[in-house]
């Protein structure tokens, strides 16, 4: 039995306040679950919840919980839905959605590519993109549209080694596939999602013909991969439409959402550039991308006082286990100055997040770069989100921007933030 005051939507977290541009608290989506049971049973969806920190951290790493859900794990919403797998197959090929020995094997091919060598190797490259894009702004940034959105899409290009004309494309990509993963009960979600499959097929395999990509990219891994005999040619798509999908869509997320949280929460000024590593943690830990993860059991397994059947669908809450008072002290507080811990936002065990560093490295350099170029902050209109078929995003996040004490040119601001993350 957890301890300590539970947050509801009806008592609201720490920052809820009426009136301002903020009006409805960021947090509810995943407050509302936290109660005194973190394990639970959902009979209108027939599916199991976990919200405690220590439970869904046990089970994240659980040899009863499968991680290949697509292939069986059915809700309620899918009764009248013929039976057998579910999204599509190139997402059921997605390595995020497989066990071992699979897993690691696909894991092990683009594993190299998310080094912390590598991804120190792409801070100059952020860097350039994020100056490129800020340079040109005087007191009103959109961090959707101006930053976020083309900061994340070109770096996942870059990566991929797809052209960058194509950045533009992957925002309605990801948000079809996202929408395909949580709706794929509606016929519309199908076509569009499939749709935006087959398209990111069609731009790999343009990639890969004649001279193919450059050395070093992830297509190029892929593609030495295949000649090796390791994967086939479908495997290629479906990891670059993997990387896709959560490279860009988790870190543009991220970026909006940190923004998001410094404002509503009033932390805007105590943020430093120097302190931003840290900073990323505790917002990550406040209000992740990622809110739960699916597992199905493949045998039963004891929990909290509870007895999982095999064959079960079972939703892991990293954002409301991110928040249990069993794990963190006050978990509805920002807290910039929080200790070094570890949270759930990058998930945990075997499949913990392969790009938890290039989403560390872009985040951060996003907001040193604001913090250096403007002292203070504030919402110029009222954040939009986009529902999409039981997937919200962001649609546009207006900032009114006020000049800071740095200035000087790109390099010179980098300088005066220098700590990398």
């Amino acid at each position: 039995m957890r301890s300590g005051p539970v947050v509801t939507v009806e008592n609201g977290c720490p920052y809820g306040r009426a009136g301002g541009l903020l009006t409805v608290d960021p947090c509810q989506d995943y407050l509302a679950l936290a109660s005194a049971e973190p394990v639970s049973r959902n009979d209108d969806l027939g599916v199991w919840i976990v919200t405690g920190f220590a439970e869904v951290t046990r089970l994240l790493g659980h040899p009863a919980l499968s991680s290949a859900w697509p292939e069986q794990g059915r809700t309620q919403l899918h009764d009248g839905d013929t039976e057998g797998a579910r999204t599509a197959d190139p997402v059921r090929r997605w390595f995020m959605f497989a066990d071992e020995p699979r897993h690691r094997a696909l894991r092990n091919i683009i594993g190299p590519l998310f080094t912390a060598r590598r991804v120190a190797e792409f801070q100059p490259y952020v860097e350039a993109v994020v100056d490129e894009l800020l340079d040109g702004v005087t007191d009103r940034l959109d961090v959707v549209t101006d930053l976020a959105v083309p900061l994340s899409s070109r770096v996942i290009c870059r990566l991929l080694g797809l052209p960058p004309q194509t950045a533009p494309r992957l925002p309605g990509w990801a948000l079809d596939i996202a929408a395909l993963l949580v709706a794929d009960y509606l016929p519309d979600v199908v076509r569009r999602g499939t749709t935006a499959l087959a398209e990111i097929t069609a731009v790999v395999r343009a990639a890969l013909a004649g001279a193919g990509p450059a050395d070093g990219t992830a297509l190029a891994v892929l593609r030495r991969a295949q000649t090796a005999g390791q994967i086939d040619e479908l495997d290629v798509a479906a990891t670059a439409s993997l990387l896709v999908f959560a490279g860009f869509e988790t870190t543009a997320t991220f970026l909006c959402k940190a923004v998001r949280t410094l404002l509503h929460t009033g932390q805007w000024a105590a943020l430093t550039p120097a302190a931003v590593p840290a900073a990323v943690e505790e917002l990550l830990r406040f209000d992740t991308s990622v809110q739960q993860v699916a597992r199905l059991t493949v045998a039963p397994v004891e929990v909290a006082g509870h007895r999982i059947p095999k064959g079960e669908l079972v939703l892991l809450m990293l954002g409301v286990a991110n928040r249990d008072p069993e794990a963190f002290a006050r978990p509805n507080l920002l807290d910039l100055s929080r200790p070094p811990a570890r949270h759930l936002g990058f998930g945990h065990s075997a499949h913990y997040c392969l790009g938890a560093g290039l989403a560390r490295l872009e985040v951060g350099t996003a907001l040193r770069q604001l913090k250096v170029r403007w002292g203070e902050v504030e919402l110029a209109a009222a954040p939009v989100l986009r529902p999409h078929h039981g997937v919200t995003s962001f649609e546009h996040l207006e900032l009114r921007l006020h000049a800071g004490v740095a200035s000087g040119t790109g390099a010179a601001r980098r300088t005066n933030g220098s700590e990398s993350t």
